[in-house]
């Protein structure tokens, strides 16, 4: 069974994502509203001022860099509020941008690069050291180095930093600004607006080639699906831009759209729950973009009862399932509706959102306009209403393909046109999905699927729990997997649960063969990627790994370094 989208179909432009964004008529009505405020020095940029500064460092990329139409430019910094600065300007350049996790070593970056063939760097200044060095591996000169984040208490940025020049310096180099570089219609389908990166959780980093049509689809597709929510809350939002730029659902659905819809957001260099509590209560903000863990925290944290969140109006979490459990705490405790959505990197990401007006508890929402879409069974056979199965879907937001592997391309994306998503989903009949699984993490328990995300939405719902991973674990003497929780405990709680009680509060909910069978071991924090994404791969290792003196190191070390 095909299922198709329930919205309108979208009528989607030929334009340069640039185009899109500040060159339409629609686009330069206005221009004075904040777009982006900076949560540390409260600097702030209008509509019309950051069209302004793009294009100044379009022209400066362009005269003092050489740099030419198809080329890439990395950046490599975390949340700022130059950062969409940087990418629109190379954009308007005719530059491809990949963007870089901050936290990255030097190898790891040295990959990216030499991967996606970087010819230019803008970097924080933070991670300079780390750029530097991976820029002589693979060629890059200083000279295409350009530091961003290098601005003092008062505003002011110097004109260099270790030699290197500094963003500002290089734009008010530029003798004027540029006229933005347009595409035809055939070229907005075919040339490479970003290349995203996976979080390499499993293998190598893929690059994924997102073509201009590509997002300007999602952005598109994006607000057909809150043409609701638009309409009920009548003002553009107040949003907090914590998930990291890099990250596909923070760069489409909160860089891009919010300078569409004309909303302020404020830009956050890291995410800390009493920051963000303390933003929300003091710029009246009305929505959050979040991941699973930051609605944990929203759901158990007891900071969040000393601050005056009633300006909060909705709430959209995607990057993860987020169990049905917690969706109802944070609803409960803020009196605010936590709305989900879903998609990928290979979709720009977004293909499922929920809707305001219909939610479904548990639900990451119907297609978005311009889909269709099928859940195909262990048979490879269509599955009926109700019925569980791989997700594929299909429209004009899917990528053009992964960078320099087509085999890899090939294998997601079938002859019709349909992403294999990976992901385990059911539909009812009313066309709400619901995602409850991936392929590769179910667990095979005695020829049984056992999912993961079940037993860890179970486990969060204790008192005591602050987070929970479960993965398999290959028991030779049995032949078969088996379950086992990793969990980490509210600070109030260690000491006064022990393993057993967990495990048998597991038992008390599920059938037989989705026992915790592996076993229960408390750490610290659960490793999770910067989107939310559990990382089970270390804690498969660490299970691997039975012998290490100190168990819980490698694992709160990765945290560290990749967390929000």
């Amino acid at each position: 069974m095909v299922h198709v989208s329930l919205l309108p179909e979208a009528d989607v432009p030929a334009l340069s994502i640039f185009d899109y964004l500040f060159e339409r008529p629609e686009s330069r009505v206005n221009e004075d509203a904040l777009v982006f405020t900076d949560a540390h020095s409260e600097r702030s940029m209008t509509a019309a001022q950051l069209r302004d500064i793009c294009l100044r460092l379009a022209a400066a990329l362009q005269q003092q860099l050489g740099a030419k139409r198809g080329e890439v430019v990395a950046v490599f910094s975390p949340n700022d509020i130059d950062y969409p600065t940087a990418i629109f300007g190379s954009l308007a350049a005719g530059l491809t941008v990949t963007m870089s996790n901050p936290a990255y070593h030097v190898h790891e970056f040295v990959y990216q690069l030499r991967n996606s063939n970087t010819r230019y760097i803008i970097v924080d200044k933070e991670s300079l050291p780390v750029a530097t060095r991976a820029a002589k591996e693979v060629g890059i000169p200083d000279a295409h180095i350009i530091v961003m984040g290098a601005r003092d208490r008062r505003g002011v940025e110097p004109a260099q930093v270790n030699g290197h020049r500094t963003l500002q310096s290089l734009i008010q180099a530029a003798s004027g600004p540029a006229t933005p570089v347009s595409l035809t219609p055939k070229e907005t389908v075919e040339e490479t607006a970003f290349i995203c990166y996976s979080s390499g959780t499993t293998g190598v980093p893929k690059g994924v080639e997102l073509t201009h049509c590509n997002i300007v689809s999602n952005i598109v597709q994006i607000q057909y699906a809150e043409a609701d929510t638009y309409a009920k809350h009548g003002t553009p939002d107040v949003q907090i831009g914590m998930l990291p730029f890099y990250h596909i659902y923070a760069l489409t659905v909160v860089l891009h759209v919010s300078v569409v819809r004309r909303s302020t957001v404020i830009t956050l260099r890291r995410y800390q729950i009493a920051t963000v509590l303390d933003l929300i209560q003091k710029h009246r903000v009305t929505l959050i973009c979040l991941v699973p863990p930051i609605a944990l925290a929203f759901a158990k944290d007891p900071l969040v009862d000393q601050y005056d969140l009633s300006s909060l109006r909705d709430l959209i979490s995607a990057a993860a399932p987020l169990g049905a459990e917690v969706t109802a705490a944070v609803q409960h405790r803020l009196g605010v509706r936590i709305r989900q959505a879903y998609g990928m990197s290979e979709s720009s990401p977004i293909t499922l959102f929920e809707s305001i007006d219909c939610p479904v508890l548990g639900s990451t929402g119907r297609l978005v306009s311009n889909l269709t879409a099928k859940i195909i069974n262990e048979e490879g056979k269509e599955a009926p209403i109700g019925e569980r199965g791989e997700l594929w879907v299909r429209g004009p937001n899917i990528m053009k393909g992964y960078l320099g592997n087509p085999k890899a391309t090939a294998d997601t994306i079938d002859a019709d046109g349909y992403l294999h998503t990976g992901d385990v989903a059911v539909v009812d009949e009313h066309g709400n999905f619901f995602i409850v699984d991936r392929i590769k993490e179910l667990i095979k328990y005695k020829g049984f699927q056992v999912p993961p995300a079940e037993l860890e939405a179970i486990l969060q719902e204790h008192d005591a729990v602050a987070d929970a991973a479960v993965i398999g674990i290959m028991s030779k003497e049995q032949a078969t997997e088996l379950p086992k929780a990793f969990v980490s405990l509210k600070p109030t709680h260690r000491g006064r649960v022990t393993e057993q009680e967990l495990i048998d509060y597991v038992k008390e909910r599920v059938v037989a063969y989705k026992r915790l069978r592996g076993g229960l071991e408390f750490i610290d924090v659960v490793p999770r990627s910067p989107s939310g994404k559990i990382l089970r791969r270390l804690l498969r290792d660490k299970g691997a790994a039975a012998a290490a003196p100190e168990p819980n190191t490698a694992v709160k070390g990765v945290v560290a370094a990749a967390s929000l």
